[in-house]
């Protein structure tokens, strides 16, 4: 599961969060995760983090981060009640099989947001 990895701690090529409770772990094709999604604040924020498996690599971390007057363009995109609070969305989302899909919608800013990356 998500939480066999303690945080900061490599797994694979992937890195693992530890996940509240009011978090949304957006899972791909493979049944892995691929983003976490939680409010920070008013505004909902996907985040992932890849770790370097080798010295050629990089550590890779990223966010997308939506604001609140985006919010109904995500749950229009999947034909869902945009008056329905964002994360019970984006879990409706994710228990639908659609993880992948949303996650390749904020990578071509199909849904706006605000992009960070940080390679160390």
């Amino acid at each position: 599961s998500h939480l066999d990895c303690p945080q900061k701690t490599p797994c694979g090529n992937e890195a693992r969060f530890e996940v509240a409770m009011t978090d949304v772990v957006l899972t791909g094709e493979d049944g892995k995760p691929i983003l976490y999604a939680s409010m920070h604040g008013e505004h909902l924020r996907f985040e992932f983090e890849y770790y370097a498996r080798n010295d050629s690599e990089t550590d890779y971390e990223f966010k997308h981060t939506v604001f609140p007057i985006d919010f109904p363009s995500i749950a229009k995109k999947f034909g869902l009640d945009p008056a329905v609070d964002i994360l019970l969305t984006i879990k409706e989302i994710q228990d639908k099989g659609l993880g992948q899909e949303l996650r390749d919608a904020l990578t071509d800013k199909e849904i706006v947001n605000e992009l960070f990356v940080w390679n160390g």
